[in-house]
């Protein structure tokens, strides 16, 4: 119970500080849903409470205008003829794999095509051919002729062109020893272990062509480290106990794309919820209709307990009645009912979760902002 009132202490200091700034929420408001689940999910644990899981969409970091509504994406990260020779001599002397960052960056694009396609903002198409080229390193090619970003757009009916402009990856395999004591036959002895570690950075550089103003809405790079550990009995068996290095990049690629998808386009994620199960028998009948996802007869049922003589009782069933207007889009009266879970019945988790709502709350302006321009709504 200390553990739980302390993580519950803790949590109310994030959410205080949060407070403060209240109009950058949405900066770190993806860092609110991680935190605010991992507490939930802690909380969980005790046997007073259960989790269901939802989806939710939250917003995209920045807001594409409106009229932008198809996309073309397009790889220009790969190196014109020239400087084909520098990358092949800089690959030969790192020991990377000359065609690795090749792959990586289709694979790159093709996880923003995925992304956007997955979500609800934007309709996007993947121009799979090598004709666009860029230096081949981190450094930023000039700017796509206008006419020609124009031209790329109007063959697929497209608003817009979306450029990976540079994608560069840096790989390091390092491995070691180290000694460490065990027990043989109930003796304690020094025995060698092996250890190894491969790390992988990757920085993917992406503009977006406006062809209907002639205007770049966005420039910037994803930077990303990813690191695998290995430990065995001798240095072959922890080595492969890593993925291969190229398996290793792709993934470090897709996964780039993905999260410039995040960035531009509002995104379905999974969350975590808690309520409560025990301290009445209506709660234990509640779970069971949770279980069917029959919403609505749960609700009946904690609807009734919100007028219990017993305040814990009714506190509780205050607090799953915000659940089920969460569950049902209605935030507003989520946050009435959390709310008075929080102050007529001083439940200690309703805290947390008020501060979950009223970031949703604050994110769904965002939302309807960026989703105006959908036809996928």
């Amino acid at each position: 119970m200390c553990f739980k009132n302390g993580l519950i202490f803790l949590w109310h200091k994030i959410c205080n500080f949060a407070g403060t700034l209240k109009y950058k929420i949405m900066k770190t408001s993806k860092l609110f849903h991680i935190i605010g689940v991992l507490i939930l999910f802690i909380l969980a644990s005790c046997s007073s409470m259960s989790y269901v899981k939802m989806e939710v969409l939250v917003p995209a970091e920045i807001s594409v205008p409106q009229h932008i509504k198809k996309v073309v994406i397009a790889n220009r990260s790969l190196p014109e003829k020239d400087e084909k020779w520098r990358n092949f001599l800089e690959g030969f002397i790192s020991g990377e794999s000359i065609m690795a960052d090749r792959d990586a960056s289709n694979l790159c694009v093709s996880g923003l095509n995925n992304s956007l396609n997955a979500n609800p903002r934007f309709q996007a198409v993947l121009k799979n051919d090598t004709e666009l080229k860029g230096t081949g390193t981190k450094q930023f090619p000039v700017l796509l002729d206008w006419s020609r970003a124009k031209a790329i757009c109007d063959q697929y009916g497209a608003d817009a062109l979306i450029l990976l402009e540079t994608f560069d990856s840096d790989m390091m395999l390092s491995q070691g020893k180290r000694d460490v004591k065990k027990k043989v036959n109930d003796q304690e002895v020094i025995v060698p272990e092996f250890l190894a570690d491969l790390k992988i950075r990757v920085n993917a550089g992406w503009r977006i062509y406006d062809v209907k103003n002639n205007k770049i809405i966005d420039e910037s790079t994803f930077g990303d480290e990813k690191a695998w550990n290995a430990v065995a009995e001798n240095p072959d068996k922890a080595l492969s106990k890593l993925p291969s290095k190229r398996g290793a990049l792709n993934e470090s690629g897709e996964f780039a794309g993905r999260m410039f998808g995040k960035r531009i386009s509002p995104t379905w994620v999974w969350v975590s919820r808690n309520y409560y199960i025990r301290k009445h028998d209506g709660f234990k009948s509640a779970k069971q209709y949770v279980k069917s996802n029959n919403w609505e007869k749960a609700a009946e049922i904690w609807k009734g307990l919100t007028v219990n003589s017993d305040p814990k009782i009714a506190g509780r069933a205050c607090f799953n009645m915000a659940l089920a207007a969460e569950m049902d889009g209605n935030l507003q009266l989520a946050l009435t009912w959390a709310e008075k879970s929080m102050k007529e019945y001083k439940i200690s988790a309703a805290r947390s979760y008020v501060n979950i709502i009223n970031t949703r709350i604050m994110e769904q302006e965002r939302l309807k902002e960026q989703m105006e321009g959908s036809d996928k709504k």
